[in-house]
């Protein structure tokens, strides 16, 4: 599955305000990572495209010593964009560590962190079936009596194949234990927020009361 770089870009503006240099830097550094390493002509062409739409804006910042650059910022349209994806179906894909869940799971942790616990629960659900549909399936393809050409070397196939299982098993564990840890803090992260958001409001609410309550006393007290 391939995410549009659109995206991404508009999650990091949505950050931070960014030249066209600093995108294309990130995208070489980081976005490697999560296939999003792009060059730069591309990434230049998009925020001119993006800007035409109305999802991004620039302001000059001048230059002394070098040419001008144009600092990019996301828009209110650009933002209600990025919103409207990150709430939008999410599939998951076959293949696990998809670049699109990574993408949209950061900018739902930026912007929405319940959608981001739901995001995590849906690629978990996912993860865990696909364990335990392939998890000890039948590999007789891969262990072979006899090969149908007498230049295949049956043993060092079947050898490879359970090597190359086991790695993929493992990669997948793995996988399934970030998800589950990262499902932990954020879970944590929202009771926090809770609690802080329950703390507050009493306060604000015997604060109100406060002045009643003196004045009555104070009636009484005639």
């Amino acid at each position: 599955m391939t995410m549009k770089l659109e995206f991404p870009l508009l999650g990091l503006l949505a950050a931070r305000s960014m030249t066209g240099y600093d995108i294309a830097r990130w995208t070489r550094v980081e976005g490697k990572f999560s296939g999003l390493d792009r060059h730069p002509s591309q990434i230049y062409r998009l925020l001119s495209r993006m800007e035409t739409e109305g999802w991004v804006s620039h302001v000059v910042d001048p230059r002394s010593t070098a040419p001008d650059a144009k600092v990019y910022s996301v828009t209110d349209a650009g933002f209600a964009r990025l919103l409207r994806w990150v709430h939008s179906v999410y599939s998951p894909p076959r293949r696990f560590q998809d670049p699109e869940f990574i993408g949209r799971l950061r900018i739902a942790a930026m912007v929405d962190l319940p959608r981001a616990l739901q995001l995590l629960e849906e690629e978990l659900e996912a993860r865990r079936r696909q364990v335990a549909e392939n998890r000890g399936r039948d590999r007789g393809e891969d262990h072979l009596s006899e090969a149908a050409r007498p230049e295949i070397d049956v043993h060092a196939l079947a050898l490879f194949a359970d090597e190359l299982n086991a790695y993929g098993e493992a990669a997948i564990d793995q996988w399934i234990a970030w998800l589950e840890r990262m499902h932990d803090v954020i879970t944590q992260q929202l009771a926090q927020r809770g609690a802080e958001q329950g703390a507050t409001e009493l306060g604000t609410t015997e604060q109100r009361a406060a002045p009643s309550e003196s004045g009555s006393s104070e009636r009484t007290g005639r």
